[in-house]
C-alpha cells in the first residue's frame, strides 16, 4: 500500500528519492505513534487511539471509532501497533476525502441514494 504511495513514477518499484520520501513518512508516523502511545507498550489502545484522532481534528462517533478500530485490531486484542495504526489513518483519511467530495455545503452530512 505504501509503495504505491510513494512509487511517483507509477513504475511498480520505488527509487532512492521515493525511497526517502517514504522513509520521512515513515518516521513522521512513528514519532505520531510514540506520542499517543502514552503506556509506551508498542501498541495503542482505543483509548489512545481515540485521543490520537481527536488531537487529529478528528470529530467522529465512539461507535464509529470503535468500529474502526476494531477493524484494524483482527485478533482482538485491543490493542494496534505500529502498521495497523498507519494503515488505519491512511484508510480513514481516504474514508474523509471521499465523503468531502459529497459534503457539498461543508456541513459534515451527505445525502445518499440508490
Amino acid at each position: 500500500m505504501m509503495i504505491r504511495m510513494f512509487d511517483t513514477d507509477r513504475s511498480g518499484t520505488i527509487g532512492f528519492e521515493e525511497f526517502c520520501g517514504l522513509w520521512g513518512f515513515l518516521a513522521a508516523w512513528r514519532s505520531l505513534f510514540d506520542r499517543f502511545d502514552a503506556d509506551r507498550s508498542g501498541n495503542i489502545s482505543l483509548d489512545e487511539y481515540t485521543n490520537a484522532l481527536v488531537a487529529f481534528g478528528y470529530r467522529l462517533s465512539p461507535h464509529f471509532v470503535d468500529t474502526l478500530f476494531r477493524t484494524y485490531d483482527k485478533r482482538g486484542e485491543g490493542a494496534i501497533s505500529f502498521d495497523l495504526f498507519v494503515q488505519s489513518c491512511i484508510s480513514l483519511k481516504r474514508m474523509t476525502d471521499v465523503f468531502k467530495k459529497y459534503d457539498d455545503d461543508r456541513d459534515g452530512y451527505i445525502t445518499l441514494s440508490l
